[in-house]
Order: structure tokens, then C-alpha cells, then sequence
């Protein structure tokens, strides 16, 4: 992958509008990568969920999960469930494989936010409008009030809540401005860190790898802070000045959202006035690109998601989500060094004995170097599992080799394709004959149902082509030479 990287992808974050997502005629409000960025869920202003196989692009699962704009969306770590909140303020569990709801909550706001513990599928975090966030337990049921008795929170409400990348703390952000830690487990008030200006946190985004927060404030500047140092900041509420700072000096942008590489290394803000998206890289701190999007009268940036393995943005933006990716320029030097492009035909030379099975002229020592290099064996079977998927403190990213057993991580949905009018089918396809399984019309993941012009035309073929075979006696037919 770095060979690629490096030599077909140049730098490693978006450059160019690739296309969009089909979301069938729906306005896109958020969306959401799983934990290997091989599904996307999109949630719809008209309370439906779309679930999308990124590789082929393609909708492989849709249901009506509220009945008002979905706010909020979250993958489990397994893949197997999606917790959506919305603004009819409700959270609802998903099962992802058939579309059936496990756990509902209601609650006296909209759903300003909600995710999953990154390490305990039974764990949610959940943060409505106007109130203090609550850990809700969905095995067993139990429900505990994220919040402290300390004097300095007393006039503060909490503006933004997230999980650390190991599920160890709580991090939420206040509207004057404060970073306030709690322990996961316990909900003990770990520290209180003031920042230099008394605006309100819109976001707090933990990165996939490094041991890093980014926080991003009205006063139109993301901060960058150490993990670490924050939660030894203490309950006093010190003020801790940040590593690094962001912002857009020329036009002064304030950001609706804000995203992270799926190695630490790029930083990603979206505007709220216009669909655009800065990326500056963590290491020197400049900015390196600037993407621009369609240019709608009122458009406004809604959402904005990083690939968790490859240097690719999805931007909501006007109910559309826009997918930006690399510019690839191929390199075939990288792979062959004796390859050169030609501007114009040259006519080819032939060196002494290139095309010869064996060179005459090479001295016995290089051949034997030859000999000995065929006998190399390559394990291709026991390959090292890619560290992409996974945070930096994992072993591994495992995959199981069905996806569709009952336990284990969901990284595709398999997608059957819909059969019209059934019950006409040929006696041949019943549940009792010879053809009744259908295993070999199923579409690869992601695909979606091959269309006929008529439905039945392929079973018909079939079911004549088996019925020839069955009635033509097997003669052994010889031919005599005609005089």
C-alpha cells in the first residue's frame, strides 16, 4: 500500500469531486463510515437510513428509522448495529442486517448527538439538546446522568460529548469554552480545562490514531490539545494552552464540522457558508489544500467524514454527499525502472541476445545467482493482517470469512436479487425439484439485481434447456465414410 501511495496517489489526502452517492431522490443530513470504510449510512432529512456499500457505490439496504431529520449516526464496533438519533427526540439501535429496530429511547430534547462506546457494543453516549449527557446501558437497561456537583460547571451546559479512542473517558465541551473529562466506567469528574477564549465547542473529535483531541470552537480556530495532558489538568479548571492552532486567516471561515485522516497525519475543516474543505497537515501546521464544491445559492456544509483507510472525504452538502478522492497518475517506472514514456514512435533497437533463452556471455556465478533466486518460495497464504482498521493500541484488524454468520464483525451486506411474480415459476423451481436453490443468482456484495426484459425468459431457458437433456435417449451415433 505505501508503494501505491507513494507512487500513484502522491499526496496522501483528497484532491478532486469524484462523483456523489444515489440516495434515490433523498436529502442527505449525515452520514457515517464503519469501522473498515467498506459501508457508508447515510441519514435523510425524512427520517430514512441508507446503507451503502462504498466499494460499488450502490444502496444495498434502506428503512424508515424516524419520522424527522436523523441528527445523528453511529456504528458499532462489529458492525452489526447503528444507532441513530433524530430530531423527534428519539434513539433507536438498528440491527443492520434486517433493517428491525433492538433498543428505543426517548428523551425530552432533539438528539444532538450519539455514538457507541469504541469498545462496548452495550454502551451509548447520548447528548440532548439543552440537558446533560447520559450513558445508557442497553445490556442490562440502565441509564446514569454524565454530570458534576463542581462550582465552575454550575452555569455551563454541555454543547458537544464524545468517547476517547479506547473508551476510557468522556470528553464534552461546554458553551463557555471548557473541556471537562470524566472517567467512563465510574462517571468520576476527572478534569476541568479552561480554553484561552469563553466560546462555545462546537465539536470534539477524537482521531482514529495519535493520542490527540481536536476541538473546534465559534471563535472560528480548531485547537489541537494532548490527551494526556488534559486529563491531568485537574478540577480547578487551569488554563491549557493548545499544541496547535487552526484557522482560515484570509477569510475568516467558521467551521460547521470538523474530520481527521485515518493515520493522524492531515486535518480536514468544512466551512458553514460555502462547500468547501481546508486540509492542513498536523506535522508543519500549513495549509495544503483547498477544495471546492458545487456552488448552490444558500448551500451550506451539513457533515464531512473521513475514510478510516484510504484518502477519501464524504461532504454533505445541499442534501447530496460528494465523494473526494486522489488524482491518480500513474507511474509505471515504480514498477518497471527500465520503463520510459515516449512523446512520439521510436523504433526499436534489439540488444545482443534479449530475446535469448540463455545469455552465452554471462560468467557461471550470475548463473548460479539465477538459479538460486527460482527456488525462493513466497507465503502468500499467511499474510499479516492490515493495521488500517483498527486503532494504533490493536493487534489486528480480523476479518471472519462469512460475513454473514451470526456473530463476528459485518464489513459487507450480501445482496440477493428480487424476484418478480414468484409463484409463476416453472414446476422445475420449486421447493422440491432439482433447481430450487437460487444460490447461483446471487450478486456479489454491494451489486445490485440484474434486470431482464422479461422475468421469467432466463427460467424459462433453463427449464427447457433440463427438460431436452432429460428427454433425449443417450444413442451412440456412428457415421460411416460415404463412397
Amino acid at each position: 500500500s505505501e508503494l501505491l501511495e507513494k507512487n500513484f496517489g502522491g499526496e496522501r489526502c483528497p484532491e478532486e469531486l469524484d462523483g456523489t452517492l444515489d440516495l434515490q431522490m433523498a436529502n442527505a443530513n449525515c452520514c457515517r463510515f464503519n469501522r473498515w470504510g467498506t459501508l457508508v449510512a447515510v441519514g435523510a432529512t425524512d427520517g430514512r437510513v441508507f446503507i451503502i456499500d462504498f466499494l460499488t457505490r450502490g444502496v444495498v439496504k434502506q428503512f424508515s428509522a424516524h419520522v424527522s431529520p436523523i441528527q445523528s449516526l453511529s456504528w458499532s464496533r462489529d458492525g452489526r448495529s447503528l444507532l441513530t438519533g433524530s430530531v423527534d427526540q428519539t434513539c433507536v439501535v438498528w440491527n443492520v442486517l434486517n433493517g428491525q429496530p433492538q433498543t428505543k429511547l426517548k428523551y425530552a430534547g432533539m438528539i444532538m448527538s450519539a455514538m457507541f462506546n469504541p469498545r462496548d457494543d452495550t454502551q451509548l453516549l447520548v447528548l440532548p439538546n439543552g440537558q446533560h449527557p447520559s450513558l445508557e446501558g442497553t445490556r442490562p437497561k440502565s441509564t446514569r446522568v454524565v454530570a458534576s456537583n463542581n462550582p465552575l460547571l454550575q452555569e455551563d451546559s454541555v454543547s458537544c460529548a464524545a468517547y476517547d479512542r479506547r473508551g476510557r473517558y468522556i470528553l464534552t465541551g461546554t458553551s463557555k469554552g471548557r473541556i471537562v473529562i470524566y472517567d467512563a466506567v465510574t462517571l468520576a469528574l476527572l478534569s476541568i480545562v479552561k480554553q484561552n477564549s469563553v466560546q462555545q465547542i462546537r465539536n470534539i473529535v477524537v482521531p482514529r490514531r495519535g493520542c490527540f483531541v481536536l476541538t473546534n470552537s465559534q471563535d472560528r480556530v480548531i485547537k489541537r490539545y494532548d490527551l494526556d495532558e488534559l486529563v491531568k489538568g485537574g478540577t480547578r479548571g487551569v488554563q491549557i494552552e493548545p499544541i496547535q492552532k487552526l484557522s482560515d486567516i484570509v477569510n475568516k471561515a467558521a467551521w460547521k464540522s470538523v474530520c481527521c485522516s485515518y493515520d493522524g497525519e492531515y486535518i480536514c475543516g468544512a466551512s458553514t457558508k460555502a462547500h468547501s474543505l481546508y486540509i492542513w497537515e498536523r506535522g508543519s501546521g500549513s495549509l495544503i489544500k483547498i477544495l471546492h464544491g458545487t456552488k448552490f445559492q444558500g448551500e451550506a456544509l451539513h457533515d464531512v467524514q473521513w475514510h478510516p483507510t484510504r484518502a477519501v472525504i464524504l461532504s454533505v452538502a445541499n442534501g447530496i454527499v460528494s465523494v473526494w478522492t486522489q488524482a491518480h497518475v500513474e507511474n509505471w517506472s515504480a514498477f518497471a525502472p527500465e520503463f520510459t514514456e515516449l512523446e512520439e514512435n521510436a523504433k526499436y533497437t534489439e540488444k545482443e541476445g534479449e530475446f535469448d533463452l540463455e545469455d552465452e556471455d554471462a560468467s557461471e556465478e550470475e548463473k548460479d545467482d539465477d538459479d538460486n533466486n527460482e527456488d525462493v518460495e513466497i507465503d502468500v497464504v499467511n499474510l499479516k493482517p492490515d493495521e488500517m482498521g483498527c486503532s494504533s493500541d490493536e493487534e489486528d484488524s480480523r476479518m471472519p470469512v462469512m460475513p454473514t454468520t451470526n456473530t463476528g464483525p459485518l464489513w459487507f451486506i450480501p445482496v440477493t436479487p428480487e424476484i418478480e411474480n414468484p409463484e409463476t415459476l416453472h414446476p422445475i423451481f420449486n421447493a422440491a425439484g432439482p433447481y430450487a436453490d437460487l444460490s447461483f443468482l446471487r450478486q456479489p456484495a454491494g451489486g445490485m439485481p440484474i434486470q431482464y426484459d422479461d422475468p421469467n425468459d432466463l427460467r424459462r431457458r433453463t427449464a427447457a434447456t433440463a427438460a431436452t437433456a432429460a428427454a433425449k435417449p443417450m444413442v451412440k451415433a456412428s457415421r460411416r465414410p460415404t463412397k
